[in-house]
């Protein structure tokens, strides 16, 4: 069988990037004979092209910014469309509700020679619209009807997902498709890591991996370590990803300034986008993962958290009890008396990392479960 992967995310959506990466690791896991071919724009190849190894062959189509309406209307889709048909790909995963700016595929997709399936991540702008303008919404939700209505399957990342599907969509509920997707434990993550001093790590603490958008929450972790340090209690955060919000540029400002009116800004480290392997040993050596968000479709750095032994101090999201990592403890996500009792007893408690055992016991379970992953995902792309 030959599948088609379509290149997601980039510097401003990491996790998308690691989705299409995992999914194609997934596949592999699995032992069947399956061709994989990776199509993204010209933006994306130097992402990519680290990662081509995972991939059969790699299709690079041209996207262009600016068409006039007359392209749009007439051949808008051509340049995808005619990659595809070379490429003799039998099915092709995943189209979202914004393909424009990877593979300058405008919706809706139309006729393509092969099969193909939706997904969406999430409905965030239906539960945090706050966090959007009426532009955004509307483009999205204009998205999201597009493509759905045109796909045979509409594949979510989790039962959360999938019931808002058919809540907002029930004339469309037959459609949904679960698939939720695990990180991929790749070798070179327990072994020593030699590519750089990390002497700069404090011996001991927590780390967030999110990026510095509003709702993943950052906010009530910085104000549980303020209420910790009255009473005489002063755990480590360390924080990685990028460290702007394009929906509220001034948001992390605001963070800064929460930081250091607190008086806990000696203990936080904002470490902005840094690359995965070294994100992996910042887990790896934490005493563990707080995951504050308060929305997720399915949260990559909880199955980080997993397949390293990790434990996790998790926001009470429903998507978060439905991952139900080993040793989770979780708290209300604007709770921050709840999260701050939490992390104390954490820090008296759990010791640095790695735990080699911890890792090992998790390795293998996490090996067993990405290939369920990569058969689940053949089941809905075969005919």
């Amino acid at each position: 069988m030959h599948i088609g992967l379509i290149a997601q995310g980039g510097a401003g959506w990491a996790g998308g990037s690691e989705y299409v990466r995992n999914l194609a690791r997934a596949i592999r896991a699995t032992g069947e004979q399956v061709r994989i071919s990776l199509f993204g724009g010209e933006p994306q190849r130097a992402e990519w092209k680290n990662h081509a190894t995972l991939f059969d062959s790699m299709n690079i189509v041209p996207v262009r910014k600016k068409r006039g309406w007359l392209d749009r209307f007439r051949a808008s889709n051509r340049d995808f469309t005619n990659a595809v048909a070379r490429s003799g790909v039998e099915f092709l995963y995943p189209f979202t509700y914004d393909n424009e700016y990877n593979v300058g595929v405008t919706l809706p997709v139309g006729e393509l020679p092969c099969r193909w399936a939706a997904w969406i991540p999430d409905f965030q702008h239906r539960h945090l619209p706050q966090l959007f303008t009426e532009r955004e919404i509307g483009k999205r939700d204009r998205g999201i009807a597009a493509v759905i209505d045109e796909a045979k399957s509409v594949v979510l990342s989790s039962e959360s997902a999938a019931s808002d599907f058919r809540t907002f969509f029930p004339e469309h509920a037959a459609k949904a498709d679960v698939l939720r997707f695990a990180t991929f434990p790749d070798a070179n993550w327990y072994e020593p890591f030699d590519a750089e001093n990390l002497a700069w790590l404090p011996p001991r603490y927590f780390v967030v991996c999110n990026q510095f958008w509003s709702h993943k929450n950052h906010a009530t972790v910085f104000k549980a370590l303020e209420i910790l340090a009255v009473r005489g209690i002063r755990p480590m955060v360390v924080c990685t990803g990028a460290l702007v919000d394009f929906r509220q540029p001034e948001h992390t400002e605001r963070l800064l300034q929460q930081v250091h009116r607190a008086g806990v800004g000696a203990q936080v480290m904002l470490l902005g986008l840094v690359p995965r392997r070294l994100q992996i040993e910042i887990i790896r050596r934490s005493l563990a993962v707080i995951q504050p968000s308060l929305f997720e479709g399915w949260s990559t750095v909880v199955e980080d958290a997993r397949v390293l032994g990790k434990a996790t101090l998790l926001s009470d999201l429903s998507v978060h009890k439905e991952q139900n990592p080993p040793g989770a403890r979780f708290f209300p996500g604007s709770d921050a008396e709840a999260l701050a009792t939490l992390i104390a007893e954490a820090w008296e408690h759990l010791p640095a990392g790695p735990d080699i055992h911890a890792e090992a016991a998790a390795r293998e379970t996490a090996n067993a479960r990405i290939a369920d992953v990569g058969r689940d995902f053949l089941r809905i792309a075969k005919p």
